[in-house]
This record gives structure tokens, sequence and C-alpha cells, in this order.
């Protein structure tokens, strides 16, 4: 499978399925299956890029999904987060499935979402696990109330505000989610407000070029050189605002994209290299097994088997 054969999926590309989905307008959709992507994006491949902010409340039943090259299972009462430009495949519903699939364009969460600490503390603890348990019937009765009172409005279709009235719940919704999942990581360390407008502002263009650059560049020089800044600044803002290193992100991107290559792509491993910029195979091979364990042949294998 080649590297063009990952598509971009966004929430407009599905206006020629929206007479299977319970909701959709240019920011939010709402649909009860994930299965059944527009054909274009779906032929010849099973690989999507999504560009827009993914919640899947699993109500009964079981999915597996490969999230960046990790499998994950989301299990009854258990919710999956899917930030943008994170890339899906191998998607596996059991046969008594039901879920509750809600996308929301980026632009529209920009509008909701509260620019502190919190939101990158949340982001990336996504990011490492996109998997939230609902293990108490106060958290069970939260969704269940967001998602009933949603639904109703759907069908109220005679109603003249029924778009502004969806996008205010949903709106609540979203921040809800936000919450309860800023209880469940660690507080935040104090930083100056001043700071960390800067820093955030910061952190999140470096992450947008990480994630466009697709792992072909792997020097934070390079990355701060494209933000107009000094290595040291951004390596010292990246580290403030998320706790890890610059190059920690770097390395974690450039891997995520090389095994999905070595996983899912025909291409040679010296091909791979080529495309990931490596200067030869020997420096690929030792990059891959300093972050995997093992080297590029042996994953490709590993992942056959």
């Amino acid at each position: 499978m080649e590297n063009e054969m990952i598509y971009n999926v966004d929430i407009a590309d599905f206006k020629v399925m929206s007479d299977k989905l319970e909701y959709l307008d240019e920011n939010v959709m709402v649909s009860q299956t994930i299965e059944g992507l527009p054909k274009e994006h779906r032929r010849g491949a099973n690989m999507v890029r999504i560009k827009f902010f993914m919640i899947v409340n699993c109500i009964k039943g079981s999915m597996k999904i490969e999230i960046n090259g990790t499998t994950y299972h989301l299990q009854e009462k258990g919710v999956l987060f899917v930030l943008p430009t994170m890339v899906l495949s191998n998607v596996e519903l059991s046969s008594d499935y039901e879920i509750r699939f809600i996308g929301f364009a980026t632009n529209f969460l920009h509008n909701v979402l509260r620019k502190d600490r919190g939101t990158e503390k949340v982001i990336y603890n996504v990011y490492k696990n996109p998997i939230f348990h609902i293990d108490t019937n106060e958290d069970l009765s939260l969704v269940h109330y967001y998602s009933t009172i949603v639904m109703k409005k759907i069908k109220e279709t005679s109603n003249r505000y029924r778009k502004e009235i969806l996008h205010c719940l949903f709106s609540a919704m979203f921040c809800e989610m936000m919450n309860e999942l800023l209880s469940r990581v660690d507080e935040v360390g104090e930083v100056p407000d001043r700071f960390f407008r800067r820093a955030g502002y910061v952190f999140k263009n470096f992450i947008d070029e990480v994630s466009k650059d697709g792992g072909v560049n792997r020097s934070v020089a390079y990355f701060a050189d494209l933000l107009c800044y000094s290595p040291k600044y951004v390596s010292s803002v990246v580290k403030q605002v998320s706790g890890r290193t610059a190059l920690d992100w770097i390395n974690e991107y450039a891997i995520q994209q090389i095994k999905i290559q070595l996983k899912h792509s025909d291409k040679s491993i010296k091909e791979i290299a080529d495309m990931f910029n490596f200067s030869n195979q020997s420096f690929f091979g030792k990059y891959v097994k300093k972050h995997l364990g093992v080297s590029p042949a042996r994953y490709r294998h590993m992942s056959e088997e």
C-alpha cells in the first residue's frame, strides 16, 4: 500500500452520506456507526487521517481500532477520543455493537474551548491514552443525559432554532467531558498566565508543524527555524507546556508514521528509509531499533504474524 493511500477525512466528506447520519452541519456530525466512510476514501485503502475531533461512545458490544499504529479495544461504557491528525485503520466491531459517534470541526472547538493549561494537559493525556472508561453511575448518567437530550433535539426538525440549540448542547457536553478528563489527570504545575498564553501558542504551532511534516525531519532546530524561534526557546516552551521534550514529540510522531509504513506499505525497507529522509538504511535501522526495540524487518515480520 502506498503512502498516498492514507486519506484525509473531514466532516465535509460525510455530506455524500448525510441521509445515513443522525445529524450533520458544517461544524458537527452525529452517527450511530463509524462504518460507511465516504466510498472515495475507502477505495483501495483502510487508513484515514482524521481532520476533526471525534468522540465514540460504546453503548454496547466492543470495537477494536488501530490509532497511529497502536491497537486499542473499546468496551461497553467506554469513550474513545480521536484527535485531529491521528491515523485510523483496521476497525473491527463486535456483532452486537452499539455506538454513538460525534465529530466536531476544529474551528467549532476553538470557539468553545478555553485556551489554558488544562486544555493542553488534557490533549497531551488523550494523545497518550485515547480511551476513557465510565466507571461511576454519576459519569454514566451525565453521558446519558446529554445523549438523550441531543437525540431528542435532533428529531425536532421543525424547530427553527434547532441548529443553534444543538450547538449550545454540543458545546456544553464537550466542556463537561473536558472537565471530567481534567479531573483525572495530574495537577498542572503553576505557570504564569502571560507566559502560558505565549507558550500555548508556540506549542500548538510546533505540534501542527510536526504532524504536517510526517516524520521526515527529526531535529528541534528544523522546527524552531520554521517557527522563527531559537531551538532552546522551543525546547523550553514545549517542556513547560507538555511535560515532555520537543525531541520526544518529534520522535514519537516519526515512529508512528514509520510503523504505519512498515505494517501497511509494500515499499522495501530501503524505500521507507529514503521516504523518511535517512541518509542510509543502516541509520534507519538503528533509529527504529532504538525506539521500537527491534529492527525494521523484524517489526514488519511481527506485524504480519
